[in-house]
Order: structure tokens, then C-alpha cells, then sequence
């Protein structure tokens, strides 16, 4: 219902064309379906992150959960005075049926149980990864040993993966809101299909960054590092594009978000860069062999333990 008064709702202004709302660049409430659908979307990646970090036996991992968490929790405050001020400045566009204090009121209580939810999870989400934490780092010592310079690289090796997570998350939240809030389906606008191919070919540069990680592939690695500055190149150029052309009207009332977006995929790709030169320089250093030797001593040992339970039954 909700959506149907943002979205459905005719625009007829004297002198002005009607359009649809979110295409209207006056629309401040056009932003608030973006925005909820790149908070879902962030549940669910950080569920799929957890489940990861557990088979994976990824400490740092662990951590990003946390700080992901938090972030999230913090963006679930922020949302409810962003919700109160975007539908408060779009009045104008909703349906007389349809008040801006009824939308509201409507709304507000929702937005305050997500936020004590998260609050919550919060707390037990931080118990849960220092419990994890302990246990994994034991299980990475017998599988790594005791050298610090194999521990030193394969903590950049896991940071490495983390950092490949995240990029993907923040790509597709920007590209989300990006594609609703400023883009349409027209023929003549190319930018709108650049967007929408770029998406899965971001998918298979992050496989070919894992890929080149693991198999310790020297040219792979460069083919990742080289994408990941066209990724710069490309971010910045939309940011660019915010502020100066003919089409900076269309992100009025959401610039300032897709910027901090914008900025936020600018800092991860240029961290997971650095990143990914520190594991380029590891390459043949012995932690690929390292890491499948403690890979079946864990086995071996797993599959002796249930040799002695067959005996003893």
C-alpha cells in the first residue's frame, strides 16, 4: 500500500507534463523504496556472509560481520528521520487520500522495531563471533603452524576474500539505487544499459579475483587489478556525473546518499587493490602448499577420530 501511494500516485502539476513519480526530480519520497530494498538486500548479504565465514573458518570474516552489523544498525536509525523528511518534503506528489502523518505514523512504529531487532542481534552477534573467534583461530594454527611470516600472509589472504565480499555488496547497493532513482528504460539513454551489463560482469571479475588468489595465478591476479582500476575510473565518473552535465537535476534529494555510496565503493576497490598487491607479492612464498597440507592434516585427523570411534563401538 505503501508503495502503491509513492509509485502510483498521478503527478499533475500546472504547466508540467505528468511523469511518473519516481522519474519526478522534485520527489524526495522516491528514495525511500531504494533505500529500504538496499537494507534488505544488506540482511541478507550479511546472512550469506555468516554462513560463509563459518564454513570457511574465516576469523576476519567474523569481524566484518560485526562492523556490518553495527553499520547496519546505525543506517536503521538513520532511516526513520530520513523516512519523516522525504515524505515531509514530497507532499505535494501523494494522493489527497493519502496524508503525509498517515504514512507516518504508519511507517514509524515498523521502522522502530527494526531497529531494536538489530539492536539486539547486535549483542548477540558479538557474543557469537568472539565464541567463533577462539575456536577458529586454534583450528588456523594447526592448519598455518606457528610461522609468523605464513600467519602475516594468510591473514592478507583472508582479508583479501572479505574485501571481495564486500566490494560486491556495495557495487550492487549503489547500482540498485542508481538504476531506480536516476535511470529509465529508454533506448536513447545508453547509460541505463551500461549499468545493467556492468552488473554481471562485476560477478565475474570477483570470481576471477578468488580464482587468481587460490590457484596463485600471477595473471589473473593482474587481469583483477587492472578491472578493479577501471572500477575506479567508473565510480568516479558517475560521481562526476552527479555534479556537473545536463543531468545533475535528476539527483536532487538523493545525491548526498549516493555519493556516500559512491565513495564508500571508491575506498573498498581501493583498499581491496592494495590488498591484492600484498597477496600478488605472497605468490610462491609456500602458502598455497600450507594451506592444502593443513587442509588434509585436518582431514586426516578427522577421518582417524572416526576410525577410533568405530573401534570403541
Amino acid at each position: 500500500m505503501y508503495f502503491k501511494a509513492l509509485r502510483d500516485t498521478p503527478l499533475v502539476r500546472p504547466g508540467v507534463d505528468i511523469q511518473e513519480p519516481y522519474l519526478d526530480t522534485d520527489n524526495e519520497s522516491r528514495s525511500i523504496p531504494a533505500y529500504l530494498i538496499v537494507f534488505v538486500f544488506a540482511q541478507l548479504f550479511q546472512l550469506v556472509l555468516a554462513w560463509d565465514a563459518v564454513r570457511a573458518q574465516n576469523t576476519i570474516e567474523m569481524i566484518a560481520i560485526v562492523i556490518f552489523n553495527l553499520c547496519c544498525f546505525a543506517y536503521s536509525i538513520f532511516e526513520i528521520s530520513q523516512t519523516k523528511t522525504s515524505l515531509g518534503d514530497s507532499s505535494a506528489f501523494l494522493d489527497p487520500a493519502w496524508s503525509v502523518q498517515q504514512l507516518v505514523d504508519t511507517l514509524t512504529p515498523l521502522l522502530i522495531v527494526v531497529v531494536v531487532v538489530i539492536g539486539i542481534t547486535q549483542c548477540i552477534v558479538t557474543w557469537l563471533a568472539y565464541q567463533l573467534f577462539q575456536e577458529f583461530g586454534w583450528k588456523i594454527y594447526k592448519k598455518i603452524g606457528a610461522d609468523p611470516n605464513m600467519k602475516r600472509m594468510y591473514r592478507a589472504y583472508q582479508i583479501y576474500l572479505v574485501l571481495i565480499k564486500v566490494d560486491l555488496f556495495f557495487f550492487v547497493g549503489f547500482s540498485i539505487q542508481f538504476i531506480y532513482l536516476t535511470l529509465t528504460r529508454r533506448e536513447a539513454d545508453p547509460e541505463y544499459w551500461l549499468t545493467i551489463i556492468v552488473l554481471p560482469l562485476t560477478i565475474v571479475i570477483l570470481y576471477i579475483a578468488v580464482y587468481a588468489v587460490r590457484h596463485e595465478s600471477r595473471r589473473w591476479m593482474s587481469i583483477f587489478i587492472v578491472s578493479m582500476l577501471c572500477g575506479v575510473a567508473y565510480f568516479m565518473f558517475k560521481v562526476v556525473r552527479m555534479y556537473i552535465g545536463d543531468k545533475k537535476q535528476n539527483y536532487v534529494g538523493i545525491i548526498n546518499f549516493l555519493t556516500l555510496f559512491a565513495t564508500l565503493c571508491l575506498l573498498t576497490i581501493l583498499t581491496t587493490i592494495a590488498n591484492a598487491a600484498v597477496c600478488y607479492r605472497n605468490f610462491g612464498k609456500g602458502l598455497k602448499a600450507q594451506i592444502i597440507k593443513g587442509s588434509r592434516r585436518t582431514l586426516d585427523s578427522t577421518s582417524s577420530s572416526g576410525e577410533r570411534t568405530l573401534v570403541l563401538d
